[in-house]
This record gives C-alpha cells, structure tokens and sequence, in this order.
C-alpha cells in the first residue's frame, strides 16, 4: 500500500501536544505494553537468539521495490525498525535512511549488524513513533511503517502516529504502510502451529514461540501483546481521517 502526501492539502492534522519528554509518563496507562517489545527483544537475546526478526528484508519492501522504485530515491526514515531488517538493505543498497524504534536492545543489534557490514550506523535513533520528536516538518521523502502500526492499539495513539508521519513528510512524499489484515500471527516463524494456537493469541496470555539460536531452534514461552488489525479499506480510510490525504496503490 502507498500513500502519497500531496501538496493541496486542506485537512488539518489532529493534534497533539505532548507536555514531557518522558515517553513513559506521556503513554500513562499503557506504559508496560508500549515499552513490551523491549523487553520482548530483550528476553528472546537472553534466550539465546541472535535475531528476533529474520535477516532478509520484509517481502512486500522488496516488491513495492520493484514496482514503485523511484519512490526510494531520497530521504527514506523507517518507523519501528526493530533490528533494522528493511533499514539494513536500503543501507547496502545506497539509499538515505533514518530508522527509529522504542527498543534500545534492538536497536544496539541494529547498530552492530550495520557496523559488521561497513554501513552507516548512525541513523538508528531511539525515538517513539507516536510523537517522532527532534524530527522537522517536510524531513522526508518517503516514511515506512512495515508492521509496527499494529501494535497500536489505542486509536488516539495511532491519530497521533498518522499525523505525525504527514508532518514529517514533505508535500508529496509518500507513507507506505504494512499492515495485518487478519488472522494476527498467521506465517510467522515464531507461530508455526497457528491453527493449533489461534484460540491463544489473547493479549497477555503465554504461548510458545520459536526462536533461532545457535545450535538451531527453541521454543520459549512470551506473552501475546496487543494487536490491531485492519482491512485494506478500514485502513485507508484512517490513514485519510487523520493524515491530510491518501492514495491507495498495489504492492
């Protein structure tokens, strides 16, 4: 999905204006779930894995890659980047990357994998995706959110991500968003028994996920954190309620 943020906009963005510096005070009630994909990285690195991720970039970067590539050609900034699996390609394929995540353990992973392989490390920043601070209007040509807009959950937490991303953006770049459908969990490495662990995937409950480790997989035991899920057009249509304007495209 691509979303263009063109210059005839006329709707305002929804506003937000955060009194603290301190993320944790400003999400408040839901401070131990917005911070649980540090301590997801965290407990699965204890645990003996390398990545949580896979190394390969997302496959639907790759494709939107082929289709739309002139879409890469300046100043791309990649929105809870985790380990930087898509940051780490766009790197080696020489484009301008800027990539932010909550998670300080996966970020030090994403800084040491970047080092390894003689990129750049520097744009891994340590930032929250919902007010994206320290970033000015129009810094970018292209915003990515591969997957991390569904921890979200609380809808005025995700206005506040949207309008944010259509701030930074400059007119005409584009916002491209990844997102579950349905079916939460379905494919990923760490679920391969889905069907068996679907009446499970209840925010807080424990299931077993796998993880790689060096003498090959494991399975521990991680609590489900919350998750929200959107259909092609639901989504749309909240990208459009609360950026400026969207186009919906393949990818």
């Amino acid at each position: 999905m691509v979303l263009g943020a063109e210059a005839d906009v006329t709707a305002s963005p929804v506003e937000f204006s955060p009194t603290s510096d301190d993320v944790r005070n400003i999400v408040g009630s839901i401070d131990d779930y917005y911070f649980g994909y540090e301590d997801r990285y965290r407990t699965v690195y204890e645990n003996g894995a390398e990545l949580w991720e896979s190394e390969e970039p997302n496959a639907s970067l790759l494709q939107l890659m082929r289709e739309r590539p002139e879409i890469f050609s300046q100043r791309i900034i990649d929105l809870g980047c985790g380990e930087g699996r898509d940051s780490l390609y766009l790197l080696s394929q020489g484009h301008e990357v800027v990539s932010v995540d909550v998670s300080h353990s996966a970020l030090s992973r994403a800084r040491e994998r970047a080092t390894a392989a003689n990129l750049d490390a520097s744009g891994f920043m340590e930032r929250d995706i919902i007010y994206l601070r320290g970033f000015e209007e129009g810094s970018f040509d292209l915003a990515m959110n591969m997957g991390c807009l569904h921890m979200l959950v609380d809808d005025a937490q995700r206005a506040g991500h949207i309008s944010r991303v259509f701030d930074i953006l400059r007119p005409g770049g584009h916002f491209v968003v990844d997102h579950c459908a349905s079916e939460w969990g379905k494919g990923f490495f760490s679920i391969p028994d889905y069907e068996e662990v679907a009446a499970d995937l209840v925010p807080g409950r424990v299931i077993p996920r796998k993880i790689r480790v060096a003498d090959g997989e494991k399975n521990i035991g991680l609590e489900v954190l919350p998750y929200a899920e959107r259909e092609g057009d639901a989504l749309v249509e909240e990208i459009r309620r609360h950026g400026r304007t969207a186009r919906s495209g393949t990818r």
